[in-house]
């Protein structure tokens, strides 16, 4: 037994078969392009006149022309114009008269100074100079230097030889030093500079051990007869102050010296002694070498 067909079958062959007849029978055609105008038309603008046409003219209007004729390839077209008192120009305001243009203050020419240039003198050239011509220093040896040191305390106690004669009629004083050969003189120098280096190398200045300082030094030390000191004086300097002054603490510490012997004290007041006082890289005090 056959089945009957759903109605939505015939539904849809019916649309089949309308598409198809609106297909074939509606014909579409592209839009007309409109008409292009010519390069002579004239475009006019009509004004219409918002004048209420029941108000009755003014007595002394001119009356308007009601038709304006104009010729144009189009043909013969109408204008009717009216002017209204809205329609007046507007009246220009009057020129304002600008004030005249006030002509700024003159200046006074400035005066001119002279001015006097004072020529600076010309440089005076250097000369360069030869490294080649300076003169070299010498090279100072351990000998010259000792040597120099004999000299130096030889010429001082030749000064002080000559300062005891002008002063023979006060003190009598006799220079000594490690030179000195006559026996009285150079037993008693002997036995000072012994305990003077003995109480230098207990006292030696702790400064100068830690940084191992060094040098050497002229000092005058004038001993009375009694065996006291009369001055102290720093001929020639070490040239480092701690050295200079641990020598004098040194002189001080030692005294007082033993007094003169019989044969120094019968024609000696005071002895000028003159050592070269040497602090040396170990750290002990020592002298300089007689010869």
């Amino acid at each position: 037994m056959r089945q009957p067909l759903p109605a939505i079958i015939p539904a849809l062959l019916g649309a089949g078969v309308l598409h198809l007849v609106v297909m074939f029978t509606v014909q579409f055609a592209p839009p007309t392009p409109a008409p292009a105008l010519p390069d002579t038309a004239l475009d006019v603008l009509l004004l219409r006149n918002i004048v209420p046409t029941s108000a009755p003219p003014a007595p002394n209007a001119t009356p308007a022309p009601q038709n304006q004729a104009g010729d144009s390839p189009l043909g013969n077209a109408s204008v009717t114009m009216a002017l209204t008192p809205n329609d007046v120009p507007p009246q220009l305001p009057e020129p304002v008269a600008l004030p005249p243009p006030v002509a700024p203050p003159t200046q006074k020419p400035l005066q001119q100074q002279t001015v006097i240039h004072h020529p600076q003198p010309a440089p005076t050239p250097v000369e360069p100079v030869d490294a080649l011509a300076l003169p070299t220093a010498p090279t100072a040896t351990a000998a010259s230097i000792f040597a120099s040191q004999g000299a130096e305390i030889t010429q001082l106690t030749s000064d002080l030889d000559a300062r005891a004669t002008l002063e023979s009629g006060r003190l009598r004083r006799q220079a000594v030093s490690a030179s000195t050969r006559e026996l009285r003189y150079a037993n008693y120098l002997a036995a000072w500079a012994r305990k003077v280096e003995r109480i230098g190398n207990l006292n030696y200045p702790q400064v100068a051990r830690e940084q191992q300082l060094y040098g050497n030094l002229i000092l005058h030390v004038a001993v009375r007869a009694d065996g006291s000191v009369e001055h102290i004086r720093v001929v020639r300097s070490s040239g480092l102050e701690v050295l200079d002054q641990a020598a004098i603490e040194i002189v001080k510490l030692a005294a007082p010296y033993a007094p003169f012997p019989p044969d120094i004290a019968k024609d000696t007041d005071v002895l000028d002694i003159i050592r070269t006082w040497q602090f040396t890289r170990r750290g002990v005090l020592g002298w300089e070498r007689t010869r």
